[in-house]
């Protein structure tokens, strides 16, 4: 119990209070005694641990988001088995749940939700790359704490491309897994679900986070389901009239019906979100759109930015995936939705303007006004046509001049000073200096008009990544985070005797935003320092482990049996007691397993007296219980059989029976008496 009342998973995790419950596991605040550090720890409820399927959906939560280390991805470190039950130990979160902050601050700006869903995309990239779909984005399992730093919970579903749920047995045949709210038509109609249906989950996040809403509601989660496959969203300038256009034409992108539609990764996403927040136009936008920012009128505050964001901490887990035999109709809740593949909607279900059914015409009529209007197209367009080619070839056309590698501004004056009009793009590049142009389009050397467009394509340095605080982690762990963010690492010894060796105590630069490909310097000490080992000899292993700890050791246990030492106690160390040793070193700690079982000796046809010594000088003591056998038999005083039977394994000290043959009493003599005869 860690010298306290609170319970101890794994004699490591003590739960301190609940801070969250989902749909199938209640998550904890708790503290790890090994590291000394807080963790949430996400436990199964009972009635669901007898259940195979609950528990391969939770192991296989733990074991797909173990496997992703991003600093945009709740960590996990550990699970395992306590009593009845299960349990999920997971990178603990300070800060609040976008859902959260939604509803109690309003909608965000525009601006700072690309932010969020940047660093969401940046997070699903990196799931998707390591073969991971997540399945249930949601605001719920979208964490900001209160530097403002966005992180992804809860893979409760997420499945392993190229595993199909029916194989694994995880999902119930006519249903599929997620939210209603929130998942894809193709998860809504029950169709495999790839890295296109969590970028449709987050198109509509990012809705709901202007709008304050999301598109799509209804009394049961069967009748939004259907809205998912059939209506059309509302434009979101239609609920908030000042939302720029490239924002909603990402939006609208990510929300296309056809999977094919929406962004083929979350890096494209990503690239698109950036060219928003630099001001140039997005691969969403149709062509001669409006321009792709506006100046939306002041808020009264950014909800992520208010004093609010850091108030109170909650976990990483949020909201775990429901039950498959429920359905729940409350906004948000992860649901089992039945299939609707065909047949009329649900009875509740008010459809919109949108309509599938086809207008009820005649075949001839219909077939007359589609050959009109190909008619008509068709003549507009060869005018069209006619009209810029005689327009166009009044023009004069001129070799476009090659720029590459030349500063921005005397690019734009060569290719000015040719009657060319400039536009600019921003592209991250490793190898050209910020301001340099990268490309031109078109290339040079192309004839094009004058008057016409040459697209500018300019470095703006190296892209930035957000560095996480190593201090305290060890140099191993913060090597392989440090290098998957695509960073170089270079490890700094420090003369630090009072200090843990392998863990980092310090880093260059701090955390925070910093380019791509640059160096971090992780700072671990060079000296350990001797310490005396802690004396925890016939101590409980629990406490004893904290003690060792607590001193600056690493412990390894094993068990050994013991007839002296009561189990679960300390039989001895390596190092021992009050010895000196480098801090950080590892104490081999034997903890007693109770007496060791031994064989029971055979003494089988021993006469009672020496079968009685030699199980007592085995530890055994004995008790006898006499058998009848025949006046004169063999057995007559001698063991006959034996409980336990020999060579059996047993404790000492229990008894064993034996079984000794005494002898009936000899059989009764009859004599015969002849009378003598007498002759008169």
């Amino acid at each position: 119990m860690a010298g306290s009342d609170r319970p101890v998973f794994n004699d490591r995790y003590e739960i301190h209070s609940r801070i969250g419950r989902g749909g199938m596991a209640d998550v904890f605040l708790a503290r790890d005694l090994l590291l000394d550090r807080p963790v949430a720890v996400k436990v199964l409820f009972p009635e669901f641990a007898t259940d195979p399927t609950f528990v391969e959906r939770f192991r296989r939560e733990a074991q797909a988001a173990a496997n992703l280390t991003h600093p945009n991805i709740v960590g996990v470190y550990d699970w395992g088995r306590q009593g009845s039950t299960y349990f999920i130990v997971m990178e603990y979160v300070k800060g609040r749940s976008l859902a959260e902050i939604v509803k109690a601050e309003g909608p965000l700006l525009p601006e700072r939700a690309a932010d969020v869903a940047s660093d969401v995309a940046a997070a699903l990239g990196f799931a998707h790359r390591n073969g991971v779909v997540h399945r249930d984005i949601k605001p719920a399992n979208i964490l900001v704490s209160p530097n403002g730093s966005v992180k992804v919970a809860d893979f409760g579903i997420a499945r392993a491309l190229g595993s199909p749920a029916e194989q694994e047995h995880l999902t119930q045949a006519g249903s599929v897994m997620g939210t209603a709210t929130y998942f894809s038509p193709e998860q809504a109609q029950g169709g495999s679900s790839d890295p296109r249906s969590d970028l449709y989950s987050l198109g509509i996040v990012m809705y709901e986070m202007v709008a304050g809403r999301p598109p799509f509601a209804g009394d049961n989660p069967v009748a939004i389901a259907y809205q998912q496959v059939h209506d059309a969203p509302a434009p979101l300038s239609s609920i908030t009239p000042d939302v720029p256009r490239a924002y909603e034409a990402i939006v609208m992108k990510l929300l296309a019906k056809n999977a094919a539609a929406r962004y083929p990764s979350a890096e494209d996403l990503r690239n698109d979100l950036r060219r928003f927040r630099d001001g140039h136009a997005v691969i969403a936008a149709p062509p001669g759109s409006a321009p792709t920012r506006a100046q939306p009128p002041v808020r009264a505050r950014d909800p992520l930015l208010g004093a609010a964001a850091g108030a109170a901490g909650v976990a990483v887990a949020g909201a775990s995936s429901a039950p498959t035999s429920a359905v729940r109709a409350t906004p948000g809740a992860t649901t089992v939705v039945p299939q609707q593949r065909g047949g009329p909607p649900p009875a509740n279900y008010q459809r919109g303007g949108y309509d599938d059914d086809p207008p009820r015409r005649t075949a001839l009529l219909v077939i007359g006004i589609i050959l009109a209007l190909l008619a008509l197209v068709a003549g507009i367009f060869f005018v069209s046509q006619w009209a810029l080619n005689s327009s166009d070839n009044q023009v004069p056309t001129v070799a476009v001049t090659d720029v590459v590698g030349k500063p921005l501004a005397q690019a734009e004056a060569t290719l000015k000073a040719q009657g060319f009009d400039t536009s600019i793009v921003n592209q991250v590049s490793d190898t050209a200096p910020v301001g340099t142009v990268i490309s031109t389009n078109p290339v040079a050397g192309v004839e094009a008009k004058k008057g016409s467009i040459v697209e500018i394509t300019v470095s703006s340095g190296k892209g930035q990544v957000d560095l996480p605080d190593y201090t305290g982690s060890t140099v191993a762990s913060a090597t392989k985070s440090a290098q998957a963010l695509g960073l170089t690492v270079e490890v700094v010894p420090r003369d630090a005797p009072d200090k843990v060796e392998g863990t980092v105590i310090d880093q260059t630069p701090k955390a925070g935003k910093v380019d791509a490909g640059s160096k971090v310097q992780l700072v671990t000490p060079s000296g350990k320092g001797k310490v005396a080992v802690p004396n925890v000899l016939n101590q409980d292993a629990v406490a004893a482990t904290a003690a060792l700890t607590q001193a600056g050791f690493v412990v390894n246990a094993t068990q050994a049996a013991s007839d002296t030492v009561p189990v679960g106690r300390v039989i001895s160390t390596t190092p021992a007691p009050n010895t000196q040793a480098e801090k950080g070193s590892t104490i081999d700690m034997v903890v007693s397993s109770g007496t060791a079982p031994v064989a029971v000796p055979n003494v089988v046809g021993q006469t009672e007296t020496t079968a009685i010594r030699t199980l007592q000088n085995a530890g055994f003591p004995s008790q006898s219980v006499f058998i009848d056998v025949p006046f004169g038999s063999p057995q007559d005083g001698k063991v006959i059989s034996q409980n336990p039977p020999a060579a059996t394994q047993a404790a000492k000290g229990s008894t064993v029976t034996i079984n000794v043959g005494k002898a009936l009493p000899p059989p009764a003599t009859t004599t015969t008496t002849i009378a003598p005869t007498t002759t008169t």
